[in-house]
């Protein structure tokens, strides 16, 4: 009778596993723009934001989707001197090790950076000093009245 009760618990876990493989969602980490690496360390390879530029200042402003609330977000602008001026937008990401335990929710931290350069700027974007695409979104204008 023992063995049978093993037996059993054996199929019952086989089949626990196979449901599990079935419902699984096959995203293979990936979370829209987020590529989740090692655990707790992501990257992404887009950024999107609006750009404005006003008297001389660039206004970047978007927001990027992080795997959880546990991580802090910096970023900051580097002009080379030159014309026209050779721009890097850094974000520079790094998990929160005050927080003891995270809850696996996506979330999403805005962020706004705006810097002096011309017009002409070029601007480029890394993430976590890996070059990254900058996808800039159009500002829908209200029509004039």
């Amino acid at each position: 009778m023992n063995i049978k009760k093993q037996i059993i618990i054996i199929i019952i876990l086989l089949l626990l596993l196979a449901v599990a493989y079935f419902f699984s969602d096959g995203s293979n980490g990936k979370i829209d723009n987020i590529n989740l690496i090692k655990g707790n360390v992501f990257n992404v390879d887009v950024v999107e934001a609006e750009h404005n530029f006003k008297s001389g200042l660039h206004d970047y402003t978007g927001a990027i989707m992080f795997p959880t609330p546990c991580y802090r977000m910096s970023v900051d602008a580097v002009v080379k001197e030159s014309f026209p001026e050779d721009v890097t937008i850094r974000f520079t990401i790094e998990e929160d090790k005050t927080i003891e335990i995270c809850a696996q929710v996506i979330t999403e931290k805005k962020f706004r950076i705006i810097f002096q350069a011309s017009e002409e700027a070029k601007v480029s974007v890394t993430f976590n000093n890996k070059p990254v695409e900058l996808k800039i979104i159009e500002k829908s204008k209200s029509p004039a009245r």
